[in-house]
């Protein structure tokens, strides 16, 4: 008999600039051992504990989108939207986006025929846009 399947879906954001991405967790995969081994590896793990009043599931998954945010901003920013039914990679990016980020140190690695990795995590949906030339603007300083 298969695990019933215990999938929800969460939406990181910074509230200042409007980054966001959608993240959907398998929570079969990411269970309480499994997300305090991965928040642990990291630096600044109690602080991260004590922001989820120390829900330990909260704070990976939080640490997953502020992550998955940093990568889109760091390639220039991403913006793409959940795809439903057949697709190929060109149409929704999010499975490379995923992978990368499962591959990176900490996250446990991709797992063949899993979409969540071993940390049980996925991006669906993302709206991570770098300021355009006509978002900023120049001015001179004096040297005092």
């Amino acid at each position: 008999m298969s695990e019933q399947a215990n999938i929800k879906r969460y939406k990181v954001k910074e509230v200042w600039k409007d980054y966001e991405v959608t993240l959907e967790v398998d929570h079969n995969t990411l269970t309480v051992e499994r997300a305090a081994m991965i928040n642990g590896f990291w630096s600044d793990h109690k602080n991260r504990l004590f922001s989820e009043s120390g829900d330990v599931l909260r704070a990976v998954v939080r640490y997953f989108g502020k992550t998955m945010i940093n990568m889109m901003l760091s390639e220039g920013g991403c913006s793409f939207i959940e795809h439903s039914g057949k697709r190929s990679l060109f149409d929704c990016p999010a499975p490379i986006w995923t992978k990368d980020l499962h591959d990176e140190e900490g996250w446990g690695g991709s797992v063949e025929g899993s979409l969540y990795g071993w940390c049980g995590i996925r991006v669906i949906a993302a709206d991570v846009e770098c300021p355009g030339f006509d978002d900023v603007e120049l001015a001179e300083v004096t040297n005092d």
